[in-house]
């Protein structure tokens, strides 16, 4: 009975520290909030936050997608993955590349819509 209490004490610990692992990051199994190709990119300088990039996309005809055109922050917590499931250097960012994006929360909702990348996948 006297171990009772510390017993139940790493049991709790050892919960919590399951429960408090990161997941790693995926790509979503939801349709894109934007399908389309890459118009415009803004690189900006790094702050001590770690570089930002922009990106204008504009859709692609026939596909489906939540917004038509979009503005795009990519930050340190975007997930960028190639076609087959790689990591995508934001370097190797061009005009052109086709590219599908999730919005991370709320977007402003003006022509073209404007927000943060949670995750997107580049294709040439």
């Amino acid at each position: 009975m006297k171990n009772l209490p510390l017993t139940l004490c790493c049991l709790l610990l050892a919960i919590s520290f399951v429960s408090c692992r990161q997941e790693p990051k995926r790509m979503p199994d939801t349709l894109p909030d934007v399908y389309g190709y890459i118009t415009d990119i803004k690189r900006t300088a790094s702050n001590g936050k770690g570089a930002e990039i922009v990106i204008a996309v504009r859709a692609l005809e026939g596909v489906e997608a939540t917004y038509a055109d979009a503005s795009i922050k990519i930050d340190k917590h975007t997930l960028v993955e190639d076609e087959s499931g790689e990591r995508f250097a934001l370097e190797r960012l061009r005009e052109g590349q086709q590219v599908q994006a999730w919005f991370n929360g709320d977007v402003l909702a003006t022509q073209p819509v404007q927000g943060t990348a949670i995750a997107m996948r580049i294709s040439h």
